[in-house]
């Protein structure tokens, strides 16, 4: 099993998002689905590969911070 943690996209070029991790960290990934700025993924081995929401995120974030 993979833990993935949620990123914020910040921009979408074709299929590269530019996103950023909750240590503030960018990075590009590519994007398998279809996905928009302001929009919270998950990816693995450096694809997204899924959508989430944004409550979503904040509860999964706000788990692996203890909280």
């Amino acid at each position: 099993m993979c833990l993935t943690i949620p990123k914020k996209v910040l921009s979408v070029k074709k299929n590269i998002a530019v996103v950023k991790n909750p240590l503030g960290k960018k990075q590009e990934l590519k994007s398998i689905i279809k996905v928009r700025k302001g929009d919270y993924v998950l990816s693995q081995q450096n694809v997204i590969i899924q959508k989430i929401g944004k409550r979503q995120a904040e509860e999964l974030l706000g788990l692996l911070k203890g909280k």
